[in-house]
């Protein structure tokens, strides 16, 4: 789910955005510096993504032996050759490796083309400060351990005042380290470039800087503000290009010069103790909120404690109405695109029988492999088919219930080579010596000896429920019903190729033998529409649990 994690950390950063503009005001109210709470929350915002990154491992555990809980509709499909293997999270992965490539690539060039004008630039000094003399960049810093002030030619034609306010606002900058500051808040976007949070956080840290620093200026020159400011506007009409990247410039655009010099011009207006409170209070608030946001549905949210144990491993799970399919075409589409290229290509089908843990809104919360294919690609492409499944919810009479249930579903290519020879470990491709056909009786006979797994695409409809609701009241032992007992049945069903039951058993007993005998009996009223493989009509085993409860 890697578009909800990605939607999820945006959410996150905006919080932080808006909990760093209440601290923010608070501290400009206090005179104080403003440029941590933007580190802070670009940190937070960065930490909390990392640590919810999702994972991609489905869980594999393997299931108790012996268990085979009810066989829902088997999934069967038939791929073509020219399908390819494709998913959403795959492109979502391509994208971002493609913007963070980018914006590398982008910033690499930046400062090749900084040190490429680099060269060009003549050691020099103004006043008592050791400078670089530039055609036109600047009036910048440049350099991570060692900065140095880069200034353009024109500062040597202007007064000595705003010679001496430009160095000071320069070492102002180096003093406080703010080079280092701007080059650590731009490590998140190579990681996260797609998160426009970390960008409103980083543009955000660019402006605190800036104004910080006019206010160390000012402080140390403070009868300077008009010279201050007129500085601003005609070094704010130059343009630094792309290595403005690589820079802390006296400049930092258009939006950014207006407010930093409405900060000139303004008084600082009186913190009232109550206006203090509240934005304290708010910015508490948000990142609480931040720190505590639900965590992301569908791919790791939190269990209701009553499923934990249900959880833990395929159980029996009694119902009265299945959870039924709800995206059987989207199901299909993945079973197409999970479908291994190398096994696809080669010929070699098979089928993994899946257990499915159901929650009382029909999502898939577990997923294990009940039955291997004998292809550890091919298990692998089911458990990943089985996440894509929705169903309806089951019910036990009227209440939605979780459920435990198994489905099998089969990787088979369109193509058939009538010459190639049959496999002599698949059951349905062996052949008796000639002269000794075995005959559609013989057929049904071994079939019917033992509950198997039967392949269909369509499956077997009940056709009379009303009579069924009949039977289990009819059949329900009146000692037990008077006592309160009840209990479900889970009954093996054989339907032949014209929908008729010709077998039952009982798969997993309610503890009273009663009502397995009344369930018996019950089963045997069922009538069901012929199951479908194709268009052809075929013999299958089914499991239906049968619930007898009182009202």
């Amino acid at each position: 789910m890697i578009a909800a994690w990605m939607l999820w950390s945006a959410g996150i950063g905006v919080l932080f955005l808006v909990a760093g503009l209440a601290a923010e005001r608070l501290l400009t109210l206090g005179g104080r510096p403003t440029r941590w709470v933007w580190i802070v929350a670009g940190a937070a915002t960065t930490l909390l993504s990392a640590l919810r990154i999702p994972g991609s491992t489905p869980d594999q555990a393997a299931p108790p032996p012996g268990y085979a809980p009810p066989l829902l509709e088997p999934l069967t499909v038939t791929v073509a050759r020219d399908s390819m293997l494709r998913s959403f999270d795959d492109l979502l992965l391509l994208g971002w490796t493609v913007l963070s490539s980018l914006l590398m690539v982008t910033v690499l060039f930046a400062f090749a083309r900084l040190m490429r004008e680099g060269k060009s630039w003549q050691p020099g000094s103004l006043g008592h400060r050791s400078v670089l003399w530039s055609r036109d960049t600047g009036p910048t810093i440049v350099g991570l351990l060692r900065p140095r002030v880069v200034l353009p030619a024109w500062v040597r034609a202007i007064g000595r005042r705003e010679q001496q306010l430009i160095l000071t606002h320069e070492e102002e900058h180096i003093r406080a380290g703010d080079a280092r500051l701007r080059f650590l808040m731009t490590l998140p976007l190579f990681v996260f470039p797609w998160n426009p949070a970390l960008w409103l956080l980083r543009h955000r840290l660019n402006l605190a800087v800036e104004l910080d620093c006019d206010r160390r200026v000012m402080g140390r020159m403070p009868g300077h503000r008009l010279a201050y400011g007129n500085l601003l506007l005609r070094v704010g009409a130059g343009r630094n290009g792309l290595h403005r990247l690589a820079l802390v410039s006296l400049s930092e655009g258009r939006s950014q010069l207006e407010r930093r010099i409405r900060g000139l011009v303004e008084k600082m207006p009186r913190a009232r103790r109550i206006q203090v409170s509240l934005l304290l209070l708010g910015a508490a608030a948000i990142v609480t909120l931040a720190v505590l946001f639900p965590r992301i549905r569908g791919e790791d949210a939190p269990v209701p404690e009553e499923l934990v144990d249900l959880m833990a491993e395929p159980t029996f799970t009694p119902y009265t109405v299945r959870p039924d399919l709800v995206n059987e075409r989207e199901v299909m589409g993945a079973l197409e695109e999970e479908y291994p290229p190398r096994l696809r290509d080669e010929g070699i089908g098979g089928t993994t029988i899946v257990h499915f843990f159901i929650d009382t809104e029909g999502r898939v919360q577990t997923v294990l492999v009940a039955e291997s294919s004998g292809h550890e690609a091919l298990d692998s492409a089911a458990l990943r088919v089985a996440r894509v499944f929705r169903f309806t919810p089951a019910l036990n009479l009227d209440e939605v219930v979780p459920v435990w249930t198994a489905i099998p579903l089969t990787f088979q290519r369109s193509e058939t080579d009538e010459d190639e020879p049959d496999d002599p470990n698949d059951p349905d491709a062996r052949t008796e010596p000639a002269g000794q056909p075995v005959s559609a009786a013989d057929r049904l006979a071994d079939l019917m000896r033992e509950p198997t797994l039967t392949t269909y695409t369509v499956r077997p409809d009940l056709v009379n429920e009303r009579e069924v609701q009949r039977a289990l009241e009819r059949e329900y032992p009146p000692i037990v019903r008077d006592a309160g007992i009840g209990g479900t049945v889970n009954v093996h069903f054989f339907i032949d190729a014209e929908g008729v039951v010709q077998r039952v058993l009982v798969a997993q007993p309610s503890g009273h033998e009663a009502l397995d005998s009344a369930a018996l009996r019950v089963a045997r009223t069922f009538r069901f529409s012929p199951a479908l493989d194709g268009d052809e009509p075929v013999p299958v085993w089914i499991a239906i649990p049968l619930t007898f409860q009182t009202r």
